[in-house]
């Protein structure tokens, strides 16, 4: 590289390496939510002791002083008035108190551990990368980019694989084929990071981002005179998320194929340094096929279960599943919306169902193909497998500890109804009625957490600070705590590709480097730039489409309250 192309690297850096050092500044998020814990701990005994209160139309809510010897009430907030919920005789005995239940009354914790548990069989035994490989063997040259991003899209169920497993594949595979492997990177990249809040099943991340966002709709729900936190669940943003991948796939597919790859040029196969792939043995492809046979079997008898199949919706063993909807009401147009409501609000709907027909899915496919293909030797085997999955959960685990704390100091001080009720009045401020202002604070929304993003890593961690906030705020505008959950996911996905503090930044640069020997950071965010922006106004365009037409996110769940 000679002078000039090294001074128009610098250039071209300068903004990201800015945005990574202020980042690089940021303490670990365990010790960032305990810095801010005690924060909110010291803030709420110097407004407590100074009788600050916040007047809302429910009533008044002193703010708690948690560090004081006076006795604690905690206000219930409801749409219908406030009421004593909790009392304690001291800011110490509060602390210490409701330390243990704030972590164990985190819906999210038993969620993500089950189906962790499931997916960590499907990766110990070898089904997932085996899955991933197979599909893009047998896919053909112009389809190889949005199977890629698909794939990336759906490895999100399992935690870092995507990462770790096809991002390499998919650079070898364009290798493979003849196009530039960058290409096939970028691909990758794209659908498992960008993309990494659309997916065709509940993954984790909704079980993550709930806790947080029930935790603040019950202060929405006192400004808004609502009753919506206890109607949450892992499933709220379901529908829109099916919708969200092929959005990314379309969206991926068009700027790599036609902005990205052609930017690169064509590519020198004598650059390469790699390493030929594990050779995928006989037994492995038997165990393959299988296991795939057998699932589909298994997928078939849920359907068939989940299914209205008499006007009783009565399955022989299982028994009723859900309100009555009966197969001949479909001809006539308004009853057919009142079936497909039954239907939606069936038990195969529900967030714990489908968490556990997941779970039954993903570890039935693991267990098979670990057997079969010799991967587990004896029942035994299993257990390093689920112990391996679980070891991976432990700084999630040890991060929602202190954000447990964080989020019940801040909501118990009455510190979360102040600054609600600060920030709706602001927003009352706005035309009542008026659409297009409600679009604009949805936009804005979006783009303010796709900046944060670039600063702060960690998608539950960010929501735990911004949801205590703009959960109330904007469900006071009339939007619903799902929306509010959604605009934030889309705005953290959208810039994941770019942001410096991204964790696997630096293995996708060495990925890179097998294939250009001076391949860097500034390399990796020049060629996905693009993509970050192509998804930000893409996605963002499709939500307001989406909450303009009033179509449900999810079961029974729609943008607007």
């Amino acid at each position: 590289m000679d002078v000039s192309a090294k001074t128009q690297e610098k250039k071209k850096m300068g903004f990201m390496d800015r945005i990574e050092k202020l980042g690089n500044k940021l303490p670990h998020p365990v010790l960032m939510f305990i810095y801010i814990g005690i924060f909110v701990l010291v803030l709420s005994a110097v407004l407590g002791s100074l009788g600050v209160v916040a007047h809302t139309e429910l009533g008044d809510f002193p703010i708690n002083n948690l560090l004081g010897q006076k006795p604690i009430e905690v206000l219930k907030v409801g749409p219908t008035g406030t009421q004593v919920a909790e009392v304690y005789s001291n800011g110490l005995s509060y602390v210490v108190g409701t330390a243990i239940a704030n972590f164990m009354n985190m819906y999210a914790i038993g969620t993500i551990l089950i189906i962790m548990l499931a997916i960590g069989l499907m990766e110990q035994s070898g089904y997932l990368s085996m899955a991933m490989k197979s599909i893009v063997q047998a896919t053909p040259m112009k389809l190889v980019t949005p199977v890629v991003i698909f794939l990336g899209v759906m490895s999100n169920m399992a935690s870092d694989a995507g990462y770790v497993v096809l991002i390499p594949l998919a650079a070898l595979m364009y290798y493979t084929l003849g196009r530039h492997p960058l290409a096939g990177l970028a691909a990758g990249f794209a659908g498992v990071s960008g993309g990494f809040s659309a997916n065709l099943f509940v993954s984790s991340t909704d079980a993550l981002l709930l806790p947080f966002t029930q935790a603040a709709a019950e202060t929405g729900d006192a400004m808004a005179k609502t009753q919506l936190a206890g109607t949450l669940s892992v499933t709220s943003n379901w529908f829109f998320m099916i919708a969200s991948t092929f959005v990314i796939i379309i969206l991926g597919t068009i700027v790599v194929d036609k902005f990205v790859e052609p930017r690169l040029g064509s590519y020198n196969k004598k650059d390469a340094e790699i390493e030929a792939d594990h050779e995928i043995t006989q037994q492995e492809k038997n165990a393959y096929k299988f296991t795939n046979k057998i699932m589909l079997i298994v997928v078939a008898l849920i359907v068939l279960a989940a299914l209205p199949i008499d006007k009783n919706n009565v399955i022989p063993v299982v028994g009723d599943l859900s309100t009555t909807v009966a197969l001949v009401s479909l001809v006539d147009g308004a009853m057919a919306s009142s079936a497909a409501d039954g239907f939606l609000n069936s038990i195969f709907f529900k967030g714990d169902m489908v968490i556990m027909l997941m779970f039954v899915i993903f570890a039935a496919s693991g267990l098979l193909y670990g057997f079969k293909s010799g991967k587990f030797k004896k029942a035994a085997d299993i257990v390093p497998a689920m112990c391996k999955a679980m070891a991976d959960m432990a700084p999630i685990i040890v991060i929602l500890f202190f954000v447990a704390q964080f989020i019940n100091y801040f909501n118990d001080s009455h510190l979360g109804v102040l600054v609600a009720s600060l920030g709706a009045t602001l927003v009352k401020l706005i035309p009542e009625g008026s659409m297009f202002m409600s679009m604009v604070l949805m936009v804005a929304f979006i783009f303010l957490t796709a900046f944060v993003n670039l600063f702060m890593g960690g998608a539950s961690s960010k929501w735990g600070l911004l949801a205590p906030i703009f959960v109330p705020m904007l469900m006071v505008a009339g939007f619903s705590p799902a929306g509010v959950q959604l605009m934030y996911r889309i705005g953290d996905s959208a810039t994941n590709v770019i942001s410096p503090l991204m964790n696997y930044l630096g293995v996708i640069v060495v990925f890179g480097q097998k294939y250009k020997k001076d391949f860097g950071v500034g390399n990796l965010m020049s060629m996905m730039m693009p993509i970050s922006i192509a998804f930000l106004i893409g996605w963002t365009i499709v939500a307001v489409l989406w909450a303009l037409a009033g179509i449900p996110i999810g079961p029974s769940t729609s943008f607007f309250i």
